[in-house]
């Protein structure tokens, strides 16, 4: 059975820097695929609202694949079919070392150390809908912030401004000391320019600390690919293709602030080398310079077909295609514009449906949402009258009319002066 280039899809990331992703499990899916099925699967930007939210992931004729069972694919050349079971367990412990050490250093690169994140950003971007383009990529940032504070790299290096509130406070604890009983004084001012040489300073020793951690990760690494082209053998298997991911993501793009990238170009020369390797194995192309530069980055990975998306829609465009199809299930009353009296009516599928109850589901939140806003921010109020405020309201009434008539009274008696007691007199008569 023979297998076109759509058949088995790979649905990543978004490019970025001149690569085909913009992460590390995308890139690595990638480079298995084209060692197992060279030439014969395609890659697309993936849409967050499918398989759970989560990218990346494969399909083959339209149906999800986990990459457990990408072995049973027609065709499928296994990397590390040529391993032998120790080679395979060795196999397995240097990807978990990969992942659990190295993949925290890519990301810092990628979100902590500024100013590298908002390329990244924009590229997370590209092709996003609304509203899609306003939490994804805040989303996916959040993840990796935790992930780095857990072990202590976020913001090693220097912060973002957007990220700087808690560094700030930390500032204002630290320009007072505790006395005896835990009294606080100031600290003694040091100049105009203290602020700026403590942010430098700072930023100084946690580029060092970078670092520091990043020769303790790569230097296994590079004892291991000492004298060797690959890690097994004379071809690339599943080690070679993680490290390949994870050093294509540092050492093809162009990044404002290249601390980790020139740490490897210039005290690990071997495992770029190694990532060149691997690259012309799969990909073929051109090679990187020592400055970051090559022949043609766009061109290594064009043996790769993409499927392109067309472009997203606006914000109006949306809500126009959204009132359009609302009017044709209303009008024509089986959810097909274009049906007319002599179609059979078309079926909406499971996912149309649940698509539609999703979008239902939304609206009636937001509408719910915006009626308690009204009501608890005192904008809107809503005041009851019942029978028993009539009536209360009717007795006061009443009462104030008494109330005037005595009022009057005592006003004409008043008026009468020495003729009062005549009167009453007569009266009393």
């Amino acid at each position: 059975m023979s297998l076109s280039s759509h058949d088995t899809v790979l649905h990543a990331t978004p490019p970025f820097g001149g690569l085909p992703a913009s992460d590390v499990e995308s890139l690595y899916l990638a480079a298995v695929l084209q060692s197992a099925l060279p030439g014969r699967w395609a890659i697309k930007s993936g849409e967050w609202a499918t398989n759970g939210s989560r990218l990346p992931y494969i399909t083959h004729l339209d149906n999800l694949i986990r990459t457990r069972h990408l072995s049973s694919l027609p065709g499928w050349a296994d990397p590390d079919g040529p391993l032998s079971e120790e080679e395979r367990a060795e196999a397995v412990s240097w990807r978990a070392y990969i992942e659990g050490t190295l993949t925290d250093l890519v990301n810092h690169t990628l979100y902590s150390l500024p100013p590298n994140y908002p390329d990244l950003a924009h590229a997370q971007l590209d092709g996003l809908r609304f509203p899609e383009n306003h939490y994804i990529p805040q989303r996916l940032r959040g993840v990796v912030k935790a992930r780095l504070s857990h072990v202590g790299l976020w913001g090693v290096g220097g912060l973002h401004d957007g990220d700087a509130a808690d560094e700030d406070r930390k500032r204002l604890d630290e320009a007072f000391v505790v006395g005896p009983a835990g009294t606080t004084a100031p600290r003694a001012w040091t100049g105009w320019r203290s602020g700026r040489e403590t942010e430098k300073r700072r930023r100084k020793w946690g580029e060092g600390e970078l670092a520091r951690r990043a020769r303790g990760v790569l230097d296994p690494l590079a004892r291991r690919l000492a004298g060797r082209e690959y890690w097994f053998g004379a071809s690339p298997t599943t080690p070679d293709l993680l490290l390949f991911a994870h050093l294509s993501l540092l050492l093809t793009p162009t990044f404002p602030n290249p601390l980790l990238p020139d740490l490897i170009r210039s005290t690990y020369p071997s495992l770029s080398a190694h990532h060149d390797r691997v690259r012309s194995a799969l990909f073929g192309g051109a090679r990187i310079h020592a400055d970051g530069s090559s022949d043609a980055s766009a061109s290594a990975y064009a043996v790769i077909h993409r499927i392109t998306l067309p472009p997203s829609p606006t914000l109006w465009e949306s809500l126009s295609d959204t009132v359009s199809s609302w009017w044709a299930d209303t009008t024509t009353g089986n959810g097909s514009a274009s049906a007319t009296a002599g179609d059979k009516p078309r079926k909406k599928t499971a996912k149309e449906k649940e698509f539609e109850r999703g979008r239902w589901a939304w609206f009636a939140a937001a509408g719910v949402g915006m009626v308690v806003y009204l009501l608890a921010s005192g904008l809107v109020r809503v005041e009851y009258a019942g029978e028993g405020d009539d009536e209360e309201e009717g007795e006061e009434n009443e009462d104030g009319d008494e109330d005037e008539d005595e009022e009057e009274d005592e006003d004409e008696d008043e008026d009468l002066g020495p003729l009062t007691g005549l009167v009453e007199e007569e009266d009393d008569e």
